[in-house]
């Protein structure tokens, strides 16, 4: 399932830095004189659920499905401080859980990936020379074009087709046939424009910290932009101010401090709305599984349970 190897991160730099805090264990400090405004979440209409859904998430391809895990979500994170690590992957399970998603075993080996590093453009690099499975011509360009940009936050990761029985698109054997390109027979399909005869399944998932721009960042908001990005598919860019909504996607854009402490009502909606779909579901099914998730803004009790805060806005 999974295709990580984080002893060999290890091997590659990745963690070892104890001698700096790489994010915030508790919140930072506001006082009453603090000219910055923090972004708390809100109740939202129908239009601004439909706007901010498609300013932040996209769904351009209307006929295609929406890549996502169909397989158990491993989680593993390196290169924070001391127990970060953990902080900021228990977090992330106790998203993933909220999201509707599956959490693989224990013992598994990770697909989703969260890495902090000093030096993240030479630890790729790394990378790429040591598992070249983990990357494709598409994750190359949008890996140098976030370097390019400064990015405090590198993402990729890998999608493959799947047919509507689970089988790899090119896993099948074939007898004359490049596996690699090979096309597969579908069995018991129908054409239909609502559902797909081949679906994108996520592979596996990374998200690439620098160190260096974690500044004042609360191990609560890494370890929910990170979330956002392992599960799902936010524009790269996005608009925040077209968007006109909270979201802890704009956690870099925004600084720590006026950011979203956590993902907003609209950012989990968008998470339950797209594990909710069925697999072959067409990409233009989301934005009304989006509206059907939305429950205004909450909060996570000790237990980790969501409790809404306000009255659910109704979609409708």
């Amino acid at each position: 399932m999974g295709r990580f190897f984080v002893a060999g991160l290890t091997a590659l730099g990745v963690i070892g830095f104890s001698t700096s805090l790489a994010a915030q264990e508790t919140p930072w400090p506001l006082t009453e004189d603090d000219p910055i405004e923090v972004q708390g979440d809100r109740p939202l209409s129908r239009d601004e659920i439909v706007r901010g859904q498609r300013q932040l998430f996209g769904g351009d391809l209307p006929y295609d499905t929406a890549p996502r895990f169909h397989d158990p979500v491993c989680i593993a994170v390196v290169g924070l401080y001391g127990q970060q690590n953990e902080m900021v992957a228990e977090r992330i399970r106790r998203n993933i859980r909220e999201a509707g998603v599956a959490l693989a075993e224990p013992d598994c080996k990770p697909n989703a990936l969260v890495s902090a590093n000093r030096k993240p453009r030479k630890v790729i690099d790394a990378l790429r020379k040591r598992d070249p499975q983990l990357f494709n011509p598409d994750s190359d360009r949008a890996i140098a074009r976030q370097l390019a940009a400064d990015k405090p936050a590198i993402v990729w990761g890998e999608t493959v087709l799947r047919t509507n029985d689970g089988i790899l698109l090119g896993n099948r054997s074939t007898a004359n046939t490049n596996p690699a390109f090979a096309v597969p027979v579908f069995f018991g399909t129908n054409p239909s424009r609502h559902r797909a005869n081949l679906y994108q399944a996520k592979m596996n998932a990374i998200v690439f910290l620098d160190l260096a721009q974690l500044e004042d960042m609360h191990v609560t908001q890494l370890a929910d932009y990170a979330t956002l990005h392992l599960l799902g598919n936010p524009r790269d860019p996005a608009d925040y101010e077209a968007a006109g909504v909270p979201t802890i996607l704009s956690l870099f854009a925004d600084g720590p401090r006026k950011a979203p402490l956590e993902m907003t009502s609209l950012d989990r909606a968008y998470l339950r709305g797209l594990y909710q779909l069925r697999r072959t579901d067409l990409a233009w099914n989301l934005t009304a599984s989006v509206l059907r998730s939305y429950t205004g803004p909450a909060v996570f009790e000790d237990s980790g349970a969501p409790t809404t805060t306000s009255s659910p806005t109704s979609p409708s």
